[in-house]
């Protein structure tokens, strides 16, 4: 369920009442098409699953889901709507996505009518301009945040958006494998010291906000295990 109201006007549109704490995320009827070409809602994707992405220099392929994708059917949010002629992308107001010509991203309580953002042209391989015709506030069901594996800026609702700043992503697209295939527990650990919020994860598990230095125990928990399970491993 969603309620609209039409942002007036040139300017940014200026959501009243975001809640600070939400994690930038799309509504959980947002949509993505996967490898296979279906176009599926956020609320059915896995960790695992490939979808519809771009690079930044505009061309399409396809990304893999990562665990640290966030999935919250439960929670009912505060969303702007930016409708182009042929696309239109429901996010929260700081969800990224890249706009005007030179594709810099930017929080979607920053883009104006008028402005373009990209959209996915499966034909042609690539994104394209489109200027935003209207945006709308709506509250909506559902917090959903595919954050892929290799950086690509996953294709919502036909619109290309980013999970976070230029930078992170390109640091992500080689740091989020590496702690896939160590230690995605300690991550989510990571990111649970860093966010006032809890994290509910695409498995269903839910991680609330702890301190460093319960995540500095946790790592040597861990470290002392796996120096264990390696001397008994060496004993044999």
């Amino acid at each position: 369920s969603s309620t609209t109201e039409p942002c007036r006007g040139a300017e940014p549109c200026k959501y009243v009442d975001p809640q600070p704490t939400d994690p930038p995320c799309f509504p959980s009827s947002a949509t993505v098409q996967r490898a296979d070409g279906e176009t599926a809602p956020l609320s059915s994707l896995s960790a695992g699953d490939s979808i519809l992405a771009a690079a930044a220099d505009g061309t399409l392929g396809f990304d893999v889901v990562s665990s640290f994708s966030l999935a919250d059917p439960s929670a009912k949010a505060a969303f702007l709507s930016l409708a182009t002629a042929t696309a239109t992308v429901t996010l929260t107001p700081t969800h990224k996505l890249p706009a005007g010509p030179a594709k810099a991203l930017k929080q979607a309580s920053e883009v104006a009518v008028g402005e373009t953002v990209w959209i996915a042209s499966p034909a042609a391989g690539t994104l394209v301009q489109a200027p935003v015709l209207k945006i709308t506030k709506v509250v909506a069901d559902g917090l959903h945040s595919p954050l892929t594996m290799h950086g690509g800026w996953p294709v919502v609702d036909g619109v290309a958006t980013s999970y976070n700043s230029a930078a992170v992503v390109a640091r992500n697209k080689y740091l989020v494998p590496l702690v896939e295939a160590v230690c995605p527990s300690l991550g989510r650990l990571v990111v649970a010291a860093t966010n006032p919020k809890a994290m509910h994860y695409i498995d269903g598990e839910v991680v609330e906000p702890i301190s460093l230095l319960e995540v500095a125990a946790a790592v040597a928990v861990t470290a002392a295990a796996t120096l264990g399970v390696r001397k008994i491993t060496a004993r044999k």
